[in-house]
């Protein structure tokens, strides 16, 4: 074998060591870097309704006016921002910020609430009930010992509330088209009725319900106004 012959394969065969070692590094690289790399942060599931105002708990700003709003949820609970500095401002003192919130649903629902009895007896409320605030919603029951049992069960308790808040309001429902869709209710089959911060919607399919979820608050101000509407006309309607 010549000389240069022996070079030339000494270069081809150090090249290719050369080459698998960066392969080697690269792949490496790449798996530490899979490894290391913190798993997304799982947002906390939610319970109940969704945030039902159209305005921060902060800035009292319209949402929706600075960018998409800000969804935090605390135990179960969603609160929506206007912009990515009021959670902190929230967070601040907690407990006080949401009894705040608690205070504006309860003035809210209050009106509206369905049932004249206990949710966990079914016994007759008492002149003044215990309430609280779960999942967004008012709750009212006879006495706060009552709350324990609530607690074990609250799906069950918030379903309950839901059918009651339907056989309450759907004999005046006002509308008579989907507030989503538009389209006449029944068109696609059976209205899907939804229960939204104490109101009754009927929606045109399950499909329009994501829009709700979406922005609760103009569906709630929707069936709102047609409440309002249908009374002015001398109609026994529900609602605030």
């Amino acid at each position: 074998m010549t000389a240069t012959r022996l070079s030339v394969m000494t270069a081809v065969l150090a090249g290719l060591l050369s080459t698998g070692s960066v392969l080697a590094q690269h792949e490496g690289h790449e798996g530490h870097a899979g490894h290391d790399q913190a798993p997304a942060a799982k947002t906390p599931a939610r319970v109940g309704d969704a945030y039902p105002f159209a305005t921060c708990p902060i800035s009292g700003k319209q949402l929706g006016t600075m960018g998409d709003p800000v969804v935090k949820v605390y135990e179960g609970r969603e609160v929506r921002y206007c912009c990515g500095g009021c959670p902190k401002k929230f967070e601040k003192d907690l407990q006080q910020s949401l009894a705040k919130l608690d205070a504006k649903i309860a003035a809210d629902q209050g009106p509206i609430y369905p049932l004249k009895t206990s949710l966990v007896t079914g016994k007759d409320l008492p002149e003044k009930p215990f309430e609280f605030v779960y999942g967004n919603r008012l709750i009212r029951l006879g006495a706060e010992q009552e709350r324990a049992e609530f607690d074990k069960a609250p799906a069950k308790f918030l379903a309950a509330l839901d059918k009651a808040v339907v056989m309450a309001q759907a004999k005046d429902y006002p509308l008579k088209e989907c507030p989503v869709s538009g389209e006449k209710l029944g068109e696609m089959g059976k209205p899907i009725d939804v229960v939204i911060a104490g109101r009754l919607l009927r929606l045109g399919c399950k499909d329009c319900k994501a829009d709700v979820e979406k922005d609760p608050a103009k569906f709630v101000a929707v069936i709102h106004a047609a409440t309002k509407h249908h009374q002015s006309e001398g109609h026994v309607g529900h609602g605030n």
